[in-house]
């Protein structure tokens, strides 16, 4: 980490406290962005932009813990001060001009899973049930419907789990050899960042594993009623095997 992590770590650190507009208390604004969902451009206070700068400001305060060394104490005071957008209802707002437009790819719900700045469930789940069904069927990437089921394996419902597992790859598939493309019936091939959905939705999702600071741990997670188990080896350094069944 102090080779290689803590240069990184700091130095975007001290990009995001200089890159952030200071509109008082709460009001750490972030403008003028591409969101992660690439329809949104020039947009002010995207959910995953924000989500994401708050993480990185938390881990550079953590790691300088770790190594003992003093972090900028502004990194914590910018990442209390980063807002997250909602709607009245309460639903996470992708960013502050959207209005329940169509959406190209996952945003809202990357905070849920990968940031892990959401974590109540019935925030991850209200957040999911709106924005599932703003993609389009056709034209848009297929790496959201992995996020989708990967979310829905965390939460217990196995069944809407597997629809978006499906869905992730099958009508993205090429003949003569079952390459995933990019889009639904698309011809641009080997989409690498696909097909790390569909792992991510079978170790991380179905199979419930999950990164913490204390390691690679399990937490519960639901199979496809027509699935029996599934087992996971070699597993970090210690090699583990993890199984899920009914």
């Amino acid at each position: 980490m102090k080779e290689k992590g803590w240069p990184i770590l700091s130095e975007t650190a001290d990009f995001w406290s200089s890159r952030v507009e200071r509109n008082g208390p709460g009001k750490y604004e972030i403008n003028n962005v591409v969101a992660a969902d690439e329809w949104a451009e020039n947009v002010d206070n995207n959910a995953f932009t924000n989500a994401a700068a708050k993480v990185n400001l938390q881990n550079a305060t953590m790691a300088a813990k770790v190594l003992g060394l003093e972090a900028n104490p502004d990194w914590m005071e910018v990442a209390q001060n980063i807002p997250i957008l909602k709607f009245p209802d309460g639903i996470t707002k992708e960013h502050a001009s959207y209005k329940g437009e169509g959406i190209k790819q996952a945003d809202v719900n990357l905070l849920g899973y990968p940031l892990k700045v959401i974590t109540d469930t019935d925030q991850v789940k209200k957040d999911l049930e709106y924005y599932e069904t703003r993609v389009p069927d056709e034209g848009t990437p297929a790496m959201t419907q992995a996020i989708f089921a990967l979310l829905y394996a965390r939460l217990g419902n196995g069944e809407k789990a597997y629809h978006f597992f499906k869905d992730a790859y099958e009508p993205n598939l090429n003949p003569p050899f079952r390459v995933i493309a990019e889009t639904k019936g698309g011809t641009n091939p080997y989409f690498a960042t696909g097909a790390g959905g569909i792992i991510q939705s079978l170790l991380m999702g179905f199979g419930g594993l999950d990164i913490t600071p204390n390691g690679i741990t399990q937490i519960n997670s639901k199979l496809p009623a027509k699935w029996k188990s599934i087992k996971i080896t070699g597993i970090g350094p210690e090699r583990k095997t993890y199984t899920v069944t009914h």
